[in-house]
């Protein structure tokens, strides 16, 4: 007979979790849904046919699959499964092999499609004589397609830290376990070089091209003290979308690395503040997938003008309606 764990014994951490995974996420993933497709529909729009505004409708792609896929974790056979209770079969499935490897991919891809859009820019400002549009709007979906077929690979093992088992021929008694190879010295290798692959390397890396394009851009901006070939609305633009870019990735940073530092405490269960530490870093971690949309929205006016234009739009399609209806 299966037996599952005891439930949480502390009522402040079950609490939370419940606060977290069934309150806070829902609103989050519905908030991010709802942003990511406005985002998608703005940058879908003539205007916004630039390279840099191509990557970012690859990360809305991204960030609306992440969305989606974290909804099973905010449904109630999750709290069942985050506490070692029975759930059906199906949950037991999904939890056990599907749900965290496939949100971590999108995961993942966020952050490497930000990685080239940083490399992109990066290579305008640095180096523009090399930049050439023309090639850059070649390569991005071949860019993106080799970063998703890249990070399928690299968590192809994931599915094997979990497993599941059940009571019996029983379809609702099912729990939760660990597998055999997740105390393997070979499993603990390979996903230390997981977490290193889907967070600390595309940060370094990021890291790297913005510090190439501050120094750059001082001093380009030094050697313009004098008449430059380059005007104003250009010069302007390139400002923006740097900025937009930092904006981004100091988003990334802020929201991103707590998940990264749990998943190197979490093998210390001697530690009483990790699981709190969990629910804190997952509610930033999925923040980093809804809020970009403002970030588009402060940094570039060419999405607000797109934006505005669409509603501005939208009001007259309504407007001519009502008219043809009172006619």
């Amino acid at each position: 007979m299966v037996t599952c764990n005891s439930t949480e014994a502390n009522p402040d951490l079950k609490q939370l979790r419940w606060v977290v995974y069934q309150v806070v996420f829902p609103v989050l993933v519905v908030v991010g849904v709802m942003a990511n497709l406005l985002n998608l529909l703005v940058l879908s729009r003539p205007a916004m046919k630039g390279v840099s505004y191509r990557y970012l409708n690859h990360l809305a792609v991204s960030d609306l699959l992440y969305l989606l896929f974290n909804i099973p974790f905010c449904l109630e056979e999750f709290s069942k499964a985050s506490q070692a209770q029975p759930m059906s079969r199906a949950s037991a499935i999904y939890y056990s092999y599907i749900g965290i490897p496939v949100v971590n991919i999108f995961l993942s891809m966020s952050e490497y499609i930000v990685l080239w859009l940083s490399y992109d820019r990066c290579l305008a400002v640095c180096s523009p004589q090399k930049f050439s549009a023309r090639q850059r709007f070649q390569v991005v979906r071949i860019r993106c397609a080799i970063s998703l077929v890249i990070t399928l690979f690299v968590y192809s093992l994931s599915p094997l830290r979990q497993t599941y088992s059940c009571d019996g021929g029983s379809s609702s008694n099912c729990c939760l376990k660990n597998n055999r190879f997740a105390e393997d010295t070979w499993y603990k290798g390979y996903e230390f070089f997981r977490e290193f692959y889907s967070r600390f390397l595309p940060a370094f890396v990021i890291t790297v091209f913005n510090v190439a394009i501050i120094v750059t851009l001082r001093r380009v901006k030094r050697e313009r003290d004098s008449p430059d070939v380059i005007n104003e609305a250009r010069k302007e633009r390139e400002r923006r979308l740097v900025c937009l870019l930092m904006a981004i990735t100091v988003f990334f940073y802020v929201t991103s690395f707590p998940s990264a530092i749990y998943k190197i405490i979490m093998f210390n269960d001697s530690w009483d503040f990790v699981p709190y530490f969990r629910a804190v870093a997952d509610v930033l971690e999925v923040s980093g997938h809804v809020f970009n949309f403002f970030l588009y929205f402060l940094f570039s006016p060419d999405y607000r003008r797109v934006l505005v234009g669409l509603t501005g739009q939208q009001q007259a399609n309504v407007y001519m309606s009502s008219s043809v209806c009172n006619m």
